[in-house]
């Protein structure tokens, strides 16, 4: 680099450039200069924020009352030692499972063929009308149905074993005796409530029609009677069960000792009355806040050019007609329902009886008004 800055080409080519640049510089700081003294008239200042007045010192709190100190409770008793469980036998070790042979390399699969492509189907032609329903046949009449023959007589279970009797359990120890219960204090008689007013009687209810008479239900045919089924054989008789061996009685339990009684809880001291809070000095008036200056107005906006038209969308093709559906043969008229019978109207609903007077409530106090917060400047 050095040795192209110091030939005499590159020389004549960096002077005309350095000697450019010192001239626009020249002429920009005579420009700026002339700009500056054409500008006489200094701006306004701008106004200064209104002085508002400081916030007045929030009174102190009231010393809270010191808290009585609790009386100590008294020990619970420890609980008796249990005795210890008898160890239980040693366990046999389990026996080692066999080696599981490998299961040998699966074959690959070979890939599966390519399926044909399926062809069109062909044009489905146009469906024949329906032909007339025949007429459908009667039910044939069921046959009558035998009566079931008589079950044999059951053979009598054999009697249970009597079951040995349970060893009577040792006496419950009795428990402690409960510390006595302070007396709750009596609460205030409650008023009697208003007697309600007598409800009136309900209107009588209309005597409901008889209904008609049904038609007489045919009597049924008698069944035949089944063959007679062959006696089934006896079973054979059951071996009489060994009597169970008798259980050893169980060992006599240790007497519980009695739990000590609770020393009585003492009255906690009562709490003295709080101080009252004195009263809070109201906030001084707020200054008006100065009205904005108004805003300049906008100019008008240039007019839009309209847009150039669409082209037309290009014609539809007609869609042709879909073939006519055959004609559907007309369905069986359905036998008229019978007539329901006429529902008696219903009896008159009995009035309701006023409700009595609810006892007005009382007015809540009024609360004092809350002081306004001082608008923060933007």
């Amino acid at each position: 680099m050095e040795t192209m800055t110091k030939s005499p080409r590159w020389r004549s080519v960096l002077t005309p450039a350095v000697m450019a640049a010192a001239l626009g510089a020249a002429a920009l700081s005579n420009a700026g200069t002339a700009y500056a003294q054409n500008l006489t008239t200094p701006h306004p200042p701008s106004p200064a924020p209104p002085a508002y007045p400081e916030h007045p010192a929030k009174p102190a709190y009231p010393a809270h009352p010191v808290k009585p100190a609790y009386p100590e409770k008294p020990a619970h008793p420890k609980q008796p030692e249990k005795a210890a469980y008898p160890d239980h036998p040693a366990k046999p070790a389990y026996p080692q499972q066999p080696v599981k042979p490998s299961y040998p390399a699966q074959p690959a699969k070979p890939a599966h063929p390519q399926k044909p492509v399926k062809p069109a189907y062909p044009a489905h032609p146009a469906k024949p009308g329906y032909p007339a329903q025949p007429a459908k046949p009667a039910y044939p009449a069921h046959p009558v149905k035998p009566a079931y023959p008589a079950h044999p007589v059951k053979p009598a279970y054999p009697q249970k074993p009597v079951k040995p009797a349970y060893p009577a359990h040792p006496a419950k120890p009795a428990y402690p005796q409960q510390p006595v219960k302070p007396a709750y204090p009596q609460q205030p008689v409650k008023p009697a409530y208003p007697e309600h007013p007598t409800k009136p009687a309900y209107p009588e209810h209309p005597t409901k029609p008889a209904y008609p008479d049904q038609p007489v239900k045919p009597a049924s045919p008698e069944k035949p009677a089944y063959p007679q089924q062959p006696v089934k054989p006896a079973y054979p008789e059951h071996p009489v069960k060994p009597a169970s061996p008798e259980k050893p009685a169980y060992p006599e339990q240790p007497v519980k000792p009695a739990y000590p009684e609770h020393p009585v809880k003492p009255a906690s001291p009562e709490k003295p009355a709080y101080p009252e809070h004195p009263t809070k000095p109201a906030y001084p008036d707020q200054p008006t806040k100065p009205a904005s200056p108004e805003k300049p107005a906008y100019p008008e906006q240039p007019v839009k050019p309209a847009s150039p038209e669409k082209p037309a969308y290009p014609e539809q093709p007609v869609k042709p007609a879909y073939p006519e559906h055959p004609v559907k043969p007309a369905s069986p008229e359905k036998p008229a329902y019978p007539e329901h019978p006429t529902k008696p109207a219903y009896p008159d609903q009995p009035v309701k009886p006023a409700y009595p007077d609810q006892p007005t409530k009382p007015d809540q106090p009024t609360k004092p008004d809350q002081p306004t917060k001082p608008d923060h400047s933007k």
